[in-house]
């Protein structure tokens, strides 16, 4: 008998394999639609291995991405077959995470066809051939050993002098600014190719001599390649900054998911700062009824740090900020995490204005966010340190502080690592990466994390006129409805900023279109997705939990949030 019951089995066994069920077949194409998620981010790793670095993956660390015409034209044909691909799945036979998924994956493939293929940011942009940040990472990175990462580094920087060639041959007219941009960007590239490369081979012993000779060879290659964005590419280079109205739209519509267009989105952007100017005029009323919010704001400047004391006082704001989301119960703050403070070093200071802050990888088990603030220069005049210092008031502190760590972009780094949707770990959709670090301002506000409530208040809502501006302001110059310097001089009339620092600001919105848009947009959208989370929980509605469960989806668009969080 028990001889037979198992032939049965073995004969239902075969019958499965042979005429599988439904809920087989919904496995099997669910499987399938996973596999395809892994095979087209491996793609994307391979054909980006400087983004693959930068988020905690290895193997391709060896590797400049190969930027020959024939490359990005392979690499639009590829994307185009993984587009096909994705509509071949019956999203019926999905689960909702991979509806969700599949939705992500075809914007991430169109937006990136838009930019080889209409937006043609490769034959425009001479700074994305100018490597640093892949070779930057394998200097200044925490993984393998520096014995590893010398290995790898040598590799990158043999590549260097075929990747700028790549360069000469693929740029045609550039706006003018992407040339002078690059050229400042290539000469300020060189003590990293004199300095800390051959510093970095010596430390690790790792074929020191090899790596002096490629070093050269990179930087000959970089004099060669300034050479020619100087005598060559910047007389031909009248090429217009606006990307246009035809692929403006499109990267709302796709990146961002919006209903908005250019049209509607300026005028929406346009209402949005007249009601941030009167928030202004009356926050500054109640802090001193004969000080406009302007003149106020210069007297909040004149509080700040002493030079040697800058960076600790952004450290102390960002413990007390982890404290205050601990104690208020904002967030869930995940085990073993840390943010620690350090100067810029010398070689990467030309890079960004301030600093930056770097997130821990999302492919990593480091859990460690690092602040990294440009030193104030010992030899810069009384009056030019002021000036520096004034721009790092302690309300600016208290409210840049929680944007960047807690319950800001570090914690948002942290979830994304949590991710069981291995797309999402990596996906950032600008609306809601951007979003999120407004929206933590206004809920520090809210929750009674600033030291001075009024003053702070003020320069938050300064801050956020400034984010609302770039609604204006990217819309504008892409549509071409605004040139460069009248972007600049908005920026002074407008928003209070020097005029010195206007530059460096406007160049955000025109080396990447529509993401400046992200800030107030994502704010707006997640503020009414809270609304509505509220109302749909009643008084089971918990601070903590809403916020637990949007960052756990991973940074999407709020859209597709919203169809997790509040479902039909």
């Amino acid at each position: 008998m028990r001889k037979e019951a198992t032939c049965i089995a073995c004969v239902a066994g075969l019958l499965a394999l042979l005429f599988p069920g439904p809920e087989t077949a919904a496995s099997d194409r669910a499987n399938d639609f996973d596999a395809f998620v892994e095979r087209y981010l491996e793609y994307r790793w391979r054909t980006d291995p400087e983004a693959a670095t930068r988020s905690g993956v290895h193997r391709y660390d060896s590797i400049l991405a190969r930027m020959s015409k024939e490359d990005f034209s392979a690499r639009s044909a590829t994307l185009g077959e993984f587009l096909d691909e994705t509509f071949a799945f019956d999203s019926k036979a999905l689960s909702h995470d991979q509806q969700i998924d599949l939705q992500l994956v075809r914007s991430d493939i169109r937006v990136r066809r838009e930019d080889i293929d209409r937006i043609r940011d490769w034959q425009r942009k001479p700074t994305m051939y100018i490597p640093f940040g892949g070779l930057n990472d394998l200097v200044n990175g925490e993984f393998a050993t520096e014995q590893e990462r010398a290995r790898a580094l040598l590799a990158r920087l043999q590549q260097v002098p075929r990747v700028l060639g790549e360069g000469r041959d693929n740029l045609e007219r550039p706006p003018r600014l992407f040339t002078e941009t690059a050229i400042r960007t290539a000469r300020q590239m060189i003590p990293f190719y004199e300095h800390a490369i051959p510093n970095f081979a010596e430390r690790s012993g790792y074929r020191v001599s090899e790596f002096r000779a490629a070093a050269q060879m990179a930087k000959a290659a970089l004099l060669d390649y300034l050479e020619f964005l100087e005598d060559d590419l910047l007389p031909r280079s009248n090429g217009a900054i606006a990307i246009g109205k035809e692929s403006y739209n499109y990267l709302l519509r796709e990146l961002h998911m919006l209903d908005d267009d250019s049209d509607s989105l300026l005028k929406k952007g346009e209402l949005y700062f007249r009601e941030i100017e009167q928030l202004l005029d009356d926050t500054a009323s109640e802090i001193d009824p004969d000080k406009s919010w302007q003149e106020i704001t210069e007297d909040i400047r004149a509080d700040h740090p002493s030079a040697d004391g800058l960076l600790e006082a952004y450290c102390d704001e960002i413990q007390r900020s982890r404290s205050h989301v601990i104690e208020q119960g904002l967030v869930t703050v995940p085990p073993n995490e840390e943010v620690r403070c350090l100067d810029t070093p010398p070689s990467q200071r030309a890079f960004s204005p301030f600093g930056t802050f770097r997130q821990p990888p999302p492919f990593s088990d480091s859990k460690v966010g690092y602040l990294i603030l440009h030193p104030i220069d010992p030899d810069l005049s009384t009056d030019a340190t002021e000036k520096l210092l004034r721009a790092h008031d302690y309300t600016w502190i208290s409210v840049i502080a929680p944007h960047e760590a807690y319950p800001g972009h570090h914690l948002q780094a942290l979830k994304a690592q949590e991710n069981p949707r291995v797309f999402r770990r990596v996906y950032s959709a600008p609306i809601f990466s951007e979003g999120w670090g407004l929206y933590t301002e206004e809920l520090m506000y809210e929750t009674g994390f600033f030291r001075d409530p009024q003053l702070t208040r003020l320069t938050q809502l300064r801050l956020r006129l400034w984010r609302a501006a770039r609604i204006i302001l990217d819309t504008k110059l892409h549509t071409g409805q605004m040139s460069y310097d009248e972007a600049r001089q908005f920026l002074v009339d407008n928003v209070g900023f020097e005029e010195s620092s206007t530059a460096g600001e406007v160049n955000i919105y025109v080396f990447r279109p529509s993401y400046a848009i992200a800030y107030v947009v994502g704010f707006g959208q997640i503020m009414k997705l809270r609304d509505d989370y509220r109302r749909r929980k009643g008084a089971a509605f918990n601070l903590r939990e809403f916020h637990d469960r949007l960052l756990t989806l991973g940074s999407m668009p709020i859209p597709l949030a919203r169809q997790l969080l509040l479902p039909e």
